[in-house]
């Protein structure tokens, strides 16, 4: 027999839970659970949550084994129209539901409840079951907040690598998930996913993380134009993919991966030839890129055009070196015909003017350089790039003030010709440099302050100076300006044509220089027209026609 000790024991147990039922029903029923809207009825839900717990329990569906078509079976397009009470019904809410996570700020791909059955089966996680990814499903109805999905534990070395990389760690707390570059569901191969993944991916990113591309690009040249050939072809790390672009502050992007004959560009591995085969190419070397890219610059060139502009620039220096040397030879000791007398040949503004737009041609002419072969000048392209282009805005004004200044005063007469100086002073001149300036004959146009030019430097100043000089400053800023002057480049026949005029032009101005830099020194001593030309004053000849 049981004791009654016993008894009142066993029954005080149901007894207490009574008592908690009823104080439950008494406190909690009526009120809705936070975050939801209230029952359409009351009286029906009233009635519902008076049902015995028991009552409850039964109705409750059942844990089952949980495989792809029971999570289809109710992440499908329905679940996207269901209320949020009807959604809260189909999980384990617990006390109360759980806010949703706040979703980065750039997802790229589709991301919600709803799992398209067939684009699933054509992704690259076809073959693996929900649970292999979400592991905290067990069985449905599962609880609302799943924890994150580890995707090292499948990708470690991409996780790694990215860690790694400026989306990683660098990045700090605007680090973006794999979702912010992974359509999760609908994942594709490897191969594919590199061809698809365009600059606008990269673009919409950073936008919609505060980080505004023109700014990040400020320094840039051209950057719509650079936009347009994808961020992967500048910001590469020491491995391809997109998982190892590195962070910018800590790795320069190096502008000679595209703009060299090792153009990272280029689709076409260039074939081993010798340098006599190279030299002598007719045709554009990395040729590809002109259909893909129009041209590029630093990349596409002509060796045969190379050779020939290198040959006349040095062919220049046989001036200096036989006529030169000639002089030297042929030089009379103590022998000198000018006077004391000093005449102003040259004003201030045209002496400022002239060692001005000096500079700016040599440091076009440096940079050029540079910017042509930039594989010879390692880490220097974009200084070499910015360089040129403030030069040749200098030198834009430089001659706009020059020839406002010779047209309103009237010293444009300088420039020029004479009756009788075309041919008769050009042949006379001719036979000076060419043979009277050894037997020390009197020169045949001494400058004077109405006329300082002879016959050939008026021809080769007008030629450079009023014809050459706007071509070589227009076709610049036609250059730097690509997209602005669209219509004309393309008439013209393209980029490349515009290209080749520029550079030509600047090389007859590097053989000009050399060349005007020699004759300078043919006055009556070596160094009279650099001082005429830096103090202004020349000395007077008691010799020549010059009238």
């Amino acid at each position: 027999m049981i004791s009654a000790n016993t008894l009142l024991r066993k029954s005080s147990i149901p007894l207490i839970v009574a008592v908690f039922v009823g104080l439950y029903g008494l406190f909690f029923t009526g009120y809705d659970r936070p975050g939801f809207a209230a029952d359409a009825v009351p009286t029906e839900k009233a009635e519902k949550e008076a049902e015995p717990v028991e009552a409850k329990q039964a109705t409750a569906p059942e844990t089952k084994e949980v495989d792809n078509q029971t999570c289809l079976g109710c992440h499908n397009a329905d679940i996207l129209n269901m209320s949020k009470e009807d959604l809260a019904d189909q999980v384990n809410v617990g006390d109360k539901p759980i806010p949703p996570r706040v979703k980065p700020p750039y997802i790229f791909g589709e991301l919600n409840l709803s799992i398209d059955e067939k684009k699933f089966g054509d992704s690259i996680h076809k073959d693996l079951m929900c649970v292999n990814c979400h592991k905290d499903i067990p069985d449905v109805p599962h609880n609302q907040r799943l924890a994150p999905v580890d995707c090292r534990e499948c990708h470690e070395d991409a996780v790694d690598s990215i860690q790694a990389s400026g989306h990683g760690k660098n990045a700090g707390p605007k680090a973006p998930p794999c979702i912010g570059c992974h359509n999760v569901h609908y994942g594709k191969p490897q191969s594919t996913y590199d061809s698809e993944f365009k600059a606008k991916v990269c673009i919409n990113c950073h936008t919609a993380y505060g980080m505004n591309i023109s700014t990040q690009h400020k320094g840039l040249n051209q950057t719509s134009m650079h936009m347009k050939i994808g961020c992967l072809s500048c910001h590469q790390g020491d491995k391809p993919g997109v998982h190892n672009i590195p962070a910018v502050k800590l790795k320069m992007v190096s502008c000679e991966n595209c703009h060299s004959k090792f153009s990272v560009l280029s689709k076409t591995k260039p074939t081993p030839t010798n340098l006599m085969a190279y030299i002598l190419r007719t045709n554009f070397i990395n040729a590809d890129l002109l259909k893909t890219y129009s041209y590029v610059v630093g990349a596409n060139r002509i060796p045969i055009l190379d050779l020939i502009v290198i040959l006349v620039v040095l062919g220049t220096f046989a001036l200096p070196v036989i006529h030169g040397g000639l002089r030297i030879l042929t030089k009379k000791k103590g022998f000198h015909r000018g006077s004391d007398e000093k005449i102003y040949l040259h004003p201030l503004f045209e002496r400022i003017w002239h060692w001005f737009q000096a500079l700016c041609i040599i440091m076009l002419i440096i940079t050029g350089v540079m910017i042509h072969w930039p594989e010879s000048f390692n880490g220097r392209f974009n200084w070499a790039v910015n360089v040129h282009n403030w030069f040749g805005w200098a030198a834009v004004i430089s001659w706009v003030l020059w020839f406002l200044y010779v047209l309103i005063s009237g010293r444009i007469k300088h420039y020029i010709p004479k009756k009788g100086d075309i041919p008769g002073g050009m042949i006379k001149q001719a036979k000076f440099y060419g043979y009277g300036i050894f037997k020390h004959e009197p020169h045949p146009y001494a400058p004077t302050e109405d006329n300082k030019f002879n016959p050939l430097q008026k021809i080769a100043y007008l030629k450079f100076q009023l014809l050459l000089m706007p071509l070589l400053l227009i076709s610049g800023i036609i250059y730097m300006y690509p997209e602005t002057f669209g219509g004309f480049i393309k008439a013209i026949g393209g980029l490349w044509v515009l290209a080749l005029i520029h550079y030509i032009l600047g090389a007859l101005f590097a053989a000009f220089l050399v060349a005007h830099l020699y004759l300078a020194t043919t006055g009556e001593t070596i160094g009279e027209n650099f001082k005429a030309m830096i103090f202004g004053y020349g000395v007077k000849e008691e010799h020549g026609d010059h009238k």
